[in-house]
Order: structure tokens, then sequence, then C-alpha cells
């Protein structure tokens, strides 16, 4: 979390108000969402980030939440390489993960 970049998996979905880095989306120490586009808890959430060059784009269930340059801002000094990670706090059954790619960009 220090040196990477952290896109945040919280149920946000009964939230009214601003979106912060903290809901559902957000870009942790950075930018919340533009929208809430959560769904309930027991529903599937289709979350897909892309990152070319310093331009961080995050869409969830087809709508464009975030769209971001890394290299301006608090997140200016990260690296653009490193780990991929999947966080949870250990409550069981609280998330799942499905269908999870990784594809390199041209």
């Amino acid at each position: 979390v220090q040196s990477g970049i952290e896109v945040q998996i919280l149920d946000s979905s009964e939230k009214t108000g601003p979106m912060t880095h903290h809901d559902h989306g957000g870009v942790i120490r950075a930018q919340g969402a533009a929208k809430n586009m959560s769904r309930p808890p027991g529903a599937w959430n289709r979350m897909v980030v892309t990152c070319v060059g310093h331009h961080l784009r995050v869409d969830l269930n087809g709508q464009q939440i975030i769209d971001m340059q890394l290299d301006e801002g608090p997140l200016k000094d990260r690296p653009l390489e490193g780990h991929v990670g999947l966080q949870d706090h250990g409550e069981p059954n609280n998330i799942r993960f499905r269908n999870i790619r990784i594809r390199e960009l041209e």
C-alpha cells in the first residue's frame, strides 16, 4: 500500500453523497469514484482497471468511475511496475473473486 496503487473493493451500494477514496472503486489516498456503481451485497460486481503509462482508468459495472493521471497528485512518486494483490480482511464469506484476468497492453 505504501509503494503501490490500491483500488478499493468495499460495499458502497447504500452510500449517498459524494464518493471518497475509501468507497468502492476509489483510488486510496488519491481520488474517489465519480459515481456510485456498487451493486448490493450478494451480487457480483465487475471491475476493469486499466493502466497505460501514467493513465489509470477504473470501470465498475460498465461505467467509468476513475480517469486520472498517476504522475500528477499524491501518487506521482509511485513506481509504474510491481505486484498485483487482492486483499481481504480475513472475514469468511465477505468477498470472493472470479474470472481474474491480467493482460499486458502495448
